[in-house]
């Protein structure tokens, strides 16, 4: 049977769309029997001849090289590197929770499971001299199961069958020092963690192979991806989360061949976004599809348009519209609320708390509370960015500390209730260096997953329990909305109240001249004193 060429058609609605039988002998290998793209209804009939033609191109160069390239296969692991891309994760895990162990509950109950039954001979042998030893298989766990498909997507590894047990094996010994270290520093002992210095470094294979391979002689998802984060130089963070979406991409897709991306594929993947839930079994939200997921394909399939590394941006176009979300009160914290963080914050912690952490406490929700800044803005703080300006105490929030959204510095004058409560006095008698943590404490963080912002998430934590748990306002955030409206109510200049907090400016004239330290602490002396 004769294979039906592609052609060129317009749908009733007014979309351009065409149509390609994949030919059987790569049918398997392209991942799909046919192709049917569309373009949008506005493209001149010239334009969506063009669109058709580099589309058209790109599926025969697709099919041909199909024709040439020969199957990857899977690779093995030494017994050395095996154990140490599961050294690689162990760092991971206690970095991540390694800091505040006390705040995950059960490693005691996570140890007796991974424990196998009486009925194993190793473990019985154990239970009759536990002064051995024991060297026997541990029972595999969903969460070490999850991490070991995530470490392998993140390494951009496929391995054989046999290899990935071998990991497997080497991921739950280092689980039970993982959790035995937890019980350890859950019961205040902080002493040097004796299984990272047994762990050798992980050096990925001379030739990683990608799974699943690339099969054209294009560019992969991840090509495209380098690409745009060595020209457009996004934070760390953005970096860490981009890379884990693209990926995913990639793996939903059955194939990193960037040529071979269509519109319909990215529609498809939108669709499962939506569909899947979350680890934590809640459906993902519309607006996490549209301003991470998607907005990483969309950022890095434009700039490799830009760029011509492909022909077609396949996530032009596609949009996520989903419900808009009901506002049942201000997100912002009202009197109340305020007054019970702020009441806090003078109160002595309880429990064992690192000093960075107790100064976070009692200093960053009043400085949320007169700036209106965004907390990471704050817990970044160093010692050096409490200066003073023209007679005029204030904090310079800079990029250099960690980040700011706009990618610009500010100077923002300290209120004079901050001053009057010692706020300068404690920061003469810091070391050098952050304010609110410790660089040298523990793991230290990640340049993805920095200390400041841990510092901020740990306040979260905190503000919630004290009662402060209404879900319609985030625990953080909502200083930045009072601000707006304590500012308005002292009748702040309306454009003191952008700059101060951060905002971009809503006209182009906005964004001509400066407001000087001096002049912006006259408007932020309009805020009135918090009375507790």
């Amino acid at each position: 049977m004769a294979v039906r060429m592609a052609k060129l058609s317009r749908t009733p609605s007014g979309l351009w769309t065409a149509r390609k039988v994949i030919p059987a002998d790569v049918r398997a290998a392209y991942g799909k029997r046919e192709e049917k793209p569309t373009w949008p209804a506005g493209l001149t009939a010239s334009q969506a001849r063009a669109e058709y033609a580099a589309w058209l191109l790109r599926v025969e160069e697709q099919i041909e090289a199909l024709r040439k390239s020969p199957t990857e296969k899977p690779i093995e692991l030494t017994r050395r590197q095996a154990r140490a891309l599961a050294g690689k994760w162990y760092a991971d895990i206690v970095e991540r929770f390694g800091d505040d162990p006390g705040e995950v509950q059960g490693w005691e109950e996570t140890l007796e499971d991974l424990y196998p039954s009486d009925t194993d001979e190793a473990y019985r042998a154990y239970l009759l001299d536990p002064s051995a030893p024991y060297e026997g298989p541990y029972r595999a766990t969903p969460f070490v199961l999850r991490e070991r498909g995530y470490l392998l997507d993140s390494e951009g590894l496929k391995l054989t069958d046999a290899a990935s047990e071998k990991l497997l094996a080497d991921m739950l010994d280092l689980y039970v020092a993982f959790c035995q270290l937890m019980v350890q520093r859950a019961s205040g002992d902080f002493s040097q963690d004796p299984t990272e210095a047994t762990l050798p470094k992980w050096e990925a294979p001379k030739a990683p192979v990608l799974a699943p391979a690339n099969r054209g002689d294009g560019p992969t998802i991840m090509d495209l991806f380098d690409g745009y984060v060595v020209e457009r130089k996004p934070a760390e963070a953005t970096v860490k989360a981009w890379k884990r979406m693209m990926t995913q991409l990639g793996d939903f897709l059955g194939h990193t061949d960037a040529a071979r991306v269509t519109a319909e594929d990215i529609l498809r993947w939108k669709d499962h976004l939506l569909q899947t839930p979350t680890k934590a079994g809640t459906p993902r939200a519309a607006k996490t599809v549209r301003e991470t997921y998607l907005a990483a394909a969309k950022a890095v399939f434009g700039w490799a348009k830009e760029n011509r590394r492909i022909a077609l941006d396949p996530a032009t176009g596609i949009k996520v519209r989903g419900a808009k979300r009901q506002r049942l009160r201000d997100p912002g914290f009202n009197e109340q609320e305020a007054l019970t963080i702020l009441k806090a914050t003078l109160e002595a912690p309880e429990g064992r708390l690192a000093a960075g952490n107790v100064l976070a406490r009692r200093w960053v929700p009043w400085l949320c509370a007169y700036s209106g800044a965004r907390v990471n803005e704050l817990t970044q703080l160093r010692k050096q960015d409490v200066i003073q300006e023209d007679g005029v105490w204030a904090i310079n929030i800079t990029p250099e500390a960690g980040g700011t959204k706009s990618g610009q510095a500010r100077k923002v004058p300290l209120h004079s209730h901050i001053i009057a409560q010692g706020f300068l006095k404690v920061v003469e008698q810091a070391a050098d260096g952050p304010l609110f943590y410790d660089p040298e404490a523990h793991r230290g963080g990640s340049e993805g997953n920095p200390q400041y912002k841990k510092v901020g998430e740990r306040l979260a934590k905190w503000v919630r329990g004290l009662g402060v748990d209404d879900p319609n306002v985030q625990p953080n955030h909502g200083w930045r909305h009072r601000f707006k409206t304590v500012a308005r109510g002292a009748k702040m200049d309306p454009e003191a109240r952008e700059v101060i907090p951060g905002h971009a400016p809503s006209t182009e004239g906005q964004a001509y001249g400066r407001w000087t330290v001096k002049d912006l602490a006259t408007e932020i002396e309009k805020l009135p004193k918090y009375s507790l």
